[in-house]
């Protein structure tokens, strides 16, 4: 029976490392591409300022690249580190946590790929903003990635605390239904999230006077989007 317990815990870590970074590949691939679609575009509108549209992208996508890089952690750990194999609770507490990070990351990668690439393109309109609209850029994506961050706090605890105590039945499925909650939930926040900071940069390209109220609502949005 030891036998048995080890070995699905074993493989639980290994699956949950499998969905984990699977899926968390998925946004960050998507808010890149929509980055450098963003930024061809721009330059083909504005060819002289390739370098600072090229710039932004980069800057963005590696933004966006950052919710991939939290679902990678938290694989290594799956697959690398030793957890505690004495009961069939770790097992469910493994996949709940790789599903959480690796769900929760794929709202944040594409929510990010939209600030990133409006900034590409409002730079070709209006180049003198440039500095602001990369500043705009960067808080308009550090937002989208907060669901992210949540989804790896739920995973960190599903991973490391000690549910030993807990009876397995109902608690499989309460720590298998919290990564499968918190997975799901971040990708509409982070991907809403995204919308606001896209546009206001657009905004600022068309009004650079009100650039600060635009970057004020783009916030407010924003943060209302992180409520679900």
């Amino acid at each position: 029976m030891d036998f048995d317990v080890q070995t699905t815990v074993k493989m639980a870590a290994y699956v949950g490392a499998g969905i984990c970074i699977g899926l968390g590949a998925i946004g960050a691939a998507l808010g890149e591409g929509y980055t450098a679609g963003q930024a061809n575009k721009g330059i083909s509108e504005n060819p002289s300022k390739s370098g600072d549209i090229i710039k932004n992208m980069l800057v963005g996508q590696a933004v966006a690249e950052s919710a991939g890089i939290f679902a990678l952690v938290i694989a290594i750990l799956l697959i690398f580190m030793s957890f505690p194999m004495d009961s069939l609770l770790k097992a469910a507490a493994l996949l709940g946590g790789g599903f959480s990070m690796g769900a929760g990351a794929i709202g944040s990668g594409i929510g990010a790929g939209y600030p990133a690439g409006g900034t590409c393109l409002a730079v070709a309109r209006q180049p003198e903003m440039s500095g602001r609209l990369t500043t705009n850029m960067l808080i308009g994506s550090a937002v989208c990635q907060t669901p992210a961050i949540f989804s790896l706090v739920l995973a960190m605890m599903l991973l490391f605390l000690d549910f030993s105590k807990a009876v397995v039945s109902p608690t499989w499925a309460a720590l298998l239904g919290a990564g499968v909650c918190m997975g799901f939930g971040a990708i509409g926040s982070g991907i809403g999230s995204g919308y606001p900071g896209g546009e206001a940069s657009l905004g600022i390209a068309k009004q650079p006077a009100i650039s600060g109220r635009l970057t004020t609502n783009m916030l407010i949005g924003s943060a209302v989007c992180q409520t679900p």
